[in-house]
């Protein structure tokens, strides 16, 4: 699925990552480990093509990640960044802007499955209806979980998000997850828990 070949990011004149490479086969559930500003984060913006490599190529599901085929590789992907805050006034907002954006257009939206979801990871329903400035980190990391399961893309990355939870609720972040590989998607996921990252499939240390 992920084929990364010697890649090397470099930030202000600075290694953040060299050399690398490394192959993601498809529906793993691969955690990505390392100390801080080893390039975590860089790495799956690097896999989306935000972030230009120095040395190296990517090849996502068999395409060469490059600007002639930026677009159509995005569309396969989802993505949750530690930290994401959208400009809305509601979760009930929050929630539908995924499905808004041109590559989802074809996808529908369900308020059914959003609770079902919700459900799985312990989330109260009243959250829907909740300010977003109202709602904890935590909370919006399984909401926008939530919506990132709803979206079914081939490739899921995956930026802490186990973060701010309890062990319950990363368990059930993980449940999720698991379900996510078992239908098909593989599974990208930054972590710095110890106890999250050893139920992985199996975890890449940078």
């Amino acid at each position: 699925m992920i084929q990364l070949d010697h890649v090397s990011l470099n930030f202000k004149d600075q290694y953040i990552l060299k050399d690398f490479t490394e192959h993601i086969r498809r529906k793993e559930l691969v955690g990505i480990s390392g100390k801080s500003g080893c390039g975590k984060s860089s790495l799956l913006r690097a896999l989306l093509g935000f972030v230009p490599l120095t040395e190296g190529s990517i090849r996502i599901d068999g395409l060469p990640l490059e600007p002639s085929t930026v677009m159509e590789i995005r569309k396969k992907i989802a993505y949750l960044p530690q930290d994401l805050n959208f400009p809305l006034d509601t979760v009930r907002d929050m929630v539908r802007v995924p499905f808004e954006l041109h590559a989802n257009r074809q996808l529908r939206f369900s308020e059914e499955k959003l609770f079902d979801l919700w459900g799985q990871l312990n989330l109260d329903r009243r959250l829907y209806d909740r300010k977003v400035h109202r709602i904890s980190g935590g909370q919006r990391q399984r909401i926008l979980l939530s919506v990132m399961a709803m979206l079914h893309k081939p490739l899921c990355l995956v930026d802490e998000p186990a973060s701010a939870l309890d062990s319950d609720s990363s368990e059930k972040v993980l449940e999720v997850l698991r379900r996510l590989r078992e239908e098909g998607s593989t599974l990208v996921v930054v972590s710095h828990d110890q106890r999250f990252l050893a139920q992985c499939d199996r975890t890449i240390i940078l």
